[in-house]
């Protein structure tokens, strides 16, 4: 039995693909959820796997799923959209500060030092 949140992810990713609702409002009910399990502990190879079911996607991923040249369609779009929300909000959205390395190395060490003296100065780099 599905929970409310499930059911939530699966009815937006229906009604996203329908055109009903804005593929924002799903990636909200897929943060929602993400939240959720990762606050009940699931390792995050389990909720990429819970979304993936939810919105009926493959749990595998072969060379021609990654190549977006093949498959351009709002559905494949969404399903992309879907994946990496569930990725994103496992590793970073409950967690506003830290380490974030996609920032780039400049930008880490604005974010040390602000956290140090509590200043927002820029240091340069090279």
């Amino acid at each position: 039995m599905l929970t409310k949140l499930e059911d939530d992810v699966r009815v937006a990713f229906d009604r996203a693909i329908e055109g009903t609702i804005s593929p924002e409002e799903l990636v909200t009910a897929v943060r929602v959820l993400v939240r959720h399990l990762k606050k009940e502990g699931r390792p995050p190879e389990n909720v990429i796997v819970t979304v993936k079911d939810l919105c009926g996607l493959s749990r595998l991923t072969v060379a021609s799923d990654t190549d977006s040249s093949i498959d351009s369609s709002d559905s494949r779009k969404l399903s992309d959209m879907v994946v990496s929300a569930a990725i994103d909000e496992y590793y970073t959205g409950s967690r506003p500060m830290g380490r974030r390395p996609w920032k780039g190395y400049s930008s880490e060490l604005e974010d040390m030092s602000a956290a140090e003296d509590g200043s927002a100065r820029s240091i340069r780099i090279g």
